[in-house]
């Protein structure tokens, strides 16, 4: 219903929802404590949010107390299995009693918002839609599984369902009566495990139909998009069982807001919601035994807390039998549900996972799959794998059938199997606390903090007010969907054309897994020389290769399988949001400050095609360089980013034809757009050009779509500009000059230059006699490592090595970035890089040596700074104290990095193992000195963007950012970089390390810490006369 009421906004008109007041004004903020102006969108004078979230709160919660939750639908996996044809008209898919015609100043509930409005005449008020889209993901699910089973039984036909959402219908019966078993085992504490006193009144916190729809949606999920972990075992018992208890935890605390600012209404309703769904009987009885005193003072227990029919069932029990331990157990059930209700605190892991194994426990005893021999196959199975030292690790695995439904199914029942934290329709909650902030109704924290209480504690002492006007900014910039490119991927997915990030849908073949061989005696190793043994030894070694063979093959599919899951819930959140005319990602941060949109799926900050199908919300015209900045923008796009501006327009204008042809037929026999690095960016590029140059006025045409600066090696440049490094700043183009200078190059050249020395290099010992020296034998390794990669190596080889290198990447990091890379180049000349897996490991090693020690030499300046910092962190190790500073926008930054010590949890269904890494525990040391470097330059890099979106505000300008990629419209570009340089000139002008130095050694006043690296001879002011800074 929601898919089909959606699709009708765009079909039939947009929705003519009033353009916010934000959009039309931008007015200086005054929260924000430095010197320059900065600004932020403010509220709307006229809102009146409270007033309406009253309104909608008690509508919500009238319907849940008023629902009637004891429907049962017998015969369902019979009446599922028909497959007669259903083709009548949605609408008659609604209730008779629904109206078509409501008004536009009436609160609906929620799950009425979308379904008893007509598609024609949509509700003027998108808060109430907001608000219903945060609460849909179980509450609209419940109603629908129900409506869509009685609606479907009538006609005695399922053919139109998905086949997900069919599968999933008959998981939802069985679901909910086996939590109701367990919900009344521990209100009657009948045949009750020992463990279930401790998260019984968590199991019991929410109606069995609701914890119905969170397990079968958490679970399906989480081993769709998490399956491919390790070696095709499935998703980790622990992960899986705190996720589901997580998502337990937070449609609780939805529950708790819309309770708690509903206080004076419940109270005035107290007489009136026990009657409907209990009886008189029930109602007497709950006088006397809900109603908890508690120091003198009567509170009412929350029906809501439990499904009405559990409660009905356990009171018309006691009284029948008049049992008064029953009554006392009751009693205490209450006592522990207001317990729940008036905490603020988090759950603890602990409890996350027994709530979370108890209903995965459910999971696997009820729900089913057709097998291949029409037998009925577990859904979900747990199994356990032997690691090491006598544990076992244990693992749960989706039926492949399953993954295969997803795949085969239409994108209209995914919503079935979405996440709740979805793109907003409406700007976001400005953030006014650490912990206020983002959603409607739905908690998010402001931080992502590891669970560090040290790192929340100063949060709540910190002054914070830049970060939160510079989160608004973010957060409040509104977007739309591109049509033109979501069809485009849809129908590659269809059509099965590998691009970019939709993936292939064909799996790799698998070798069957061999046989393993007998094990060697110990009477055979005595005798190593003998044929036997050699012949042992070798169908061992065959045996190895084969497995790694399978395994890898394996975990190739598990992979792929991660990949399609991934597009097609970014397909299907683009769908379901395509009507909208403006949608919002509101954003938090990580622990140093980096700013990220919370929707997991479809974002500014995904993938190619995400951003393919984004655009802003507002049109702007291209002005006298608008379409200048395009042309530039595709040859980026095209991977042409290391050309002058001009030549970059050029490109461009030299592939007008392939342009074209892209535009009027994507999917044609020119196909030229689907060879650049960014397919679908680049394509939607080629709809702005063609139709600016096509209107007869390119300046006076209207462009949405975002351009993208992005920093040269970002990282290095704020290495540069703390150290006022000449020689770095100008390799990273924090100088004037005529072309971009490309550091990734610079290193590439001198690795090609030494392999092919070494490659080229006469070995002065015969390399075929056995007894080679130490020496030598390094000398043989590093000469074929050499002559193996020699010829392969290219700038995509050392790209990502230096990228991370000032960001803290080891030599083992290193090494698998390269190898990676080689191995695709040896795949593609028909090696079989299992084969000689042993070779490219020992070649990759010497090239990620070779790598790093160019690296070096090109960044003595960057290391100078960075040795620095590392030197400061092992002293303040030393006091048994995590490095901690001040980021120059005021995020106090604690690095969480602690000892790991094992914390065992018995669950009902194995004991599972974890990793707990408290304040409590002492300081992982090794991380703590080796982490600071990159965290230091992630919180400098996400200050300057920060900073930065501070400054288009203030100008009245679109601004998002994907860490150091600034977009901006056409027509903005250059006025973007003028502000982006004039922020970060203004925050390299401050004495950063300095100050970082002054605040150690006032808290630390026994160390002495040394002294600052010299400063070189850059002059920052060279920055704002820098056109390749940022590109």
């Amino acid at each position: 219903m929601l898919r089909h009421v959606m699709q009708n906004f765009g079909k039939s008109r947009r929705p003519s929802f009033p353009t916010c007041s934000w959009q039309k004004k931008r007015l200086l903020h005054t929260t924000s404590s430095l010197q320059s102006p900065l600004a932020v969108m403010p509220q709307n004078e006229n809102e009146d949010i409270d007033e309406e979230f009253e309104q909608f709160a008690a509508c919500y919660m009238k319907e849940l107390k008023g629902r009637d939750t004891t429907t049962t639908f017998s015969r369902l996996d019979d009446e599922l299995g028909e497959s007669s044809v259903w083709d009548k008209p949605i609408e008659e898919v609604l209730e008779p009693h629904l109206s078509p015609e409501i008004s536009s100043n009436e609160t609906l509930l929620p799950h009425e918002a979308f379904s008893q409005f007509d598609p024609l005449n949509p509700p003027s008020s998108l808060k109430d839609l907001q608000k219903w889209l945060e609460c849909e993901a179980q509450q609209e699910s419940v109603e629908k599984y129900q409506k869509t089973i009685l609606s479907a039984r009538e006609r005695g036909d399922y053919s139109s369902l998905g086949i997900v959402q069919k599968q999933v219908l008959k998981w939802y019966q069985p679901l909910r009566d086996g939590i109701e078993r367990e919900q009344l085992r521990y209100l009657s504490k009948t045949d009750m495990p020992r463990s279930m006193g401790k998260y019984g009144p968590y199991l019991c916190s929410l109606p069995a139909e609701k914890l119905a729809v969170i397990l079968a949606h958490e679970s399906l999920l989480h081993c769709l998009t998490n399956g491919s972990s390790t070696k095709g075992y499935g998703v980790p018992l622990w992960s899986i069982t705190s996720r589901i208890g997580e998502a337990v935890e937070a449609e609780l605390n939805v529950q708790k807001l819309l309770q708690k600012r509903l206080k004076d209404e419940r109270h005035a309703k107290k007489s009136e919601y026990f009657q409907d769904d209990v009886g008189e009987q029930s109602m007497r009885y709950s006088q006397n035994a809900d109603d908890i005193s508690t120091k003198g003072e009567k509170k009412e227990v929350e029906k809501w807390m439990y499904g009405a029919h559990q409660l009905q069932r356990f009171a018309e029990e006691i009284t029948r039998n008049g049992n008064k331990n029953s009554k006392l157990r009751l009693e205490f059930v209450s006592r522990r549900a207001r317990q729940l209700l008036d905490s603020e605190e988090e759950w603890d892991v602990a409890t996350k996972i027994k709530v979370g194994a108890a209903l995965l426990q459910v999971l696997l005893e009820n729900t089913t799959i057709e097998g291949s021999n029409s037998d009925q196959e577990k859904a979900f199975t747990h199994h356990k794998v032997y690691v090491k030292k006598k544990k076992t690790v244990g693992w749960i695995l989706l039926h492949q059938d399953i993954l295969q439904m997803v795949l085969k199914d239409s994108f209209d029942s995914k919503a079935a199997i979405s996440t709740r934290l979805k793109p907003m329709i409406i700007p976001p909650n400005k953030w006014t606390g650490p912990q206020t902030g983002g959603y409607k109704l739905l908690k998010v924290d402001l931080m992502r903090t590891h669970g560090s209480k040290l790192q929340k504690e100063a949060l709540f002492g910190a002054d914070l007010s830049v970060v939160y006007d510079g989160l608004d900014v973010l957060g409040c910039t509104p977007w739309k969907i591109n049509s033109k490119i979501l069809e485009v991927a849809k129908e590659c997915w269809r059509s099965k054309i590998v691009l970019g990030d939709i993936p292939s849908q064909d799996k790799f073949d698998v070798p069957p897994k061999p046989t393993r061989p007998e094990k060697i005696s110990k009477e055979l190793f005595k005798d190593s020389s003998s044929p036997v043994f050699k012949e042992k030894m070798i169908e061992r070694e065959a045996y190895m290769k084969a497995l790694t063979k399978h395994n890898r093959m394996k975990q190739k599919n598990m992979n792929l399988f991660s990949l399609q899951c991934s597009a097609i819930f970014k397909l299907d959140q683009a769908e379901k949001f395509l009507p909208f005319n403006e949608i919002y990602f509101p954003h938090n941060m990580d622990f140093r400050g980096r700013a990220y949109p919370i929707p997991p799926h479809l974002s500014n900050v995904g993938s190619d095609l995400c951003r393919g199908m984004l655009t802003f919300a507002e049109k702007k015209p291209l002005g006298s360089r608008g379409l200048y900045w395009l042309k530039v923008h595709l040859a980026n796009l095209a991977g042409n980013d290391k050309i002058s501006f001009d030549n970059r327009a050029a490109f461009t204008e030299e592939n007008m034809s392939n342009i074209r042809a892209a535009v009027e037929n994507p999917l044609g026999e020119n196909r030229w757009w689907m060879t650049l690095d960014d397919p679908f960016q680049g394509l939607a590029t080629c709809h702005e050009i063609v139709q600016a140059i096509d209107s007869g006025d390119p300046e006076a045409y209207e462009c949405s779509l975002p351009v993208h600066m992005d920093g040269s090696c970002n990282g290095l440049q704020h290495y540069a500009a703390l150290g006022l490094d000449l020689v770095g700043g100008k390799a990273v183009n924090l100088c004037k000059s005529d072309i971009p200078q490309d550091v990734y190059s610079g290193v590439m050249e001198e690795v090609v230059r030494q392999v092919a020395e070494e490659a080229d290099r006469i070995l002065d010992f015969d390399e075929s006699k056995e007894d080679l020296t130490k020496a030598e034998r390094k000398e043989l390794k590093r000469n074929r490592g050499a002559k193996l990669v020699n010829g392969l190596i290219d700038r995509g080889v050392v790209k990502r090595t230096v990228m991370t290198s000032v960001y803290g990447v080891t030599f083992i990091g290193a090494r698998k970035q390269i190898q990676e890379k080689i191995e695709e180049k040896l795949e593609e000349q028909g090696y079989d890089v299992d084969e000689i897996e042993h070779e490219i490991h020992s070649a990759c090693n010497y090239l990620a040596s070779v790598t790093m020690e160019a690296m070096g030499k090109l960044f003595s300046g960057a290391r100078e700074t960075m040795n620095w910092l590392t030197l400061c962190a092992r002293l303040i190790n030393k006091q048994n104290q995590p490095v901690a500073w001040i980021s120059p926008i005021g995020v106090p930054v604690i690095q969480p990095y602690r000892q790991s010590k094992p914390h065992t949890i018995v669950t009902l269904l194995q004991q599972v193992t974890l990793v707990d890494q408290s304040d409590d525990l002492p300081l992982h040391k090794q991380r703590q000195v080796s982490a600071f470097p990159p965290n230091y330059v992630h919180s400098l890099d996400s200050s300057h963007m920060l900073l930065t979106a501070l400054e288009m505000d203030r100008r009245g300008l679109y601004f998002s950012a994907v860490h150091d990629s600034f977009w901006t419209h056409p027509c903005d570009v250059e006025e973007m970089n003028e502000a982006l340089r004039d922020c970060f000139v203004e925050l390299y002008q401050q004495p950063l390390l300095e100050r970082l130095k002054e605040t150690w050694e006032l808290r630390y006043p026994s160390l002495e810490f040394p002294e600052l690296p010299k400063k070189g001879k850059l002059n920052l002011e060279d920055v704002k006369s820098a056109p390749y800074f940022f590109q």
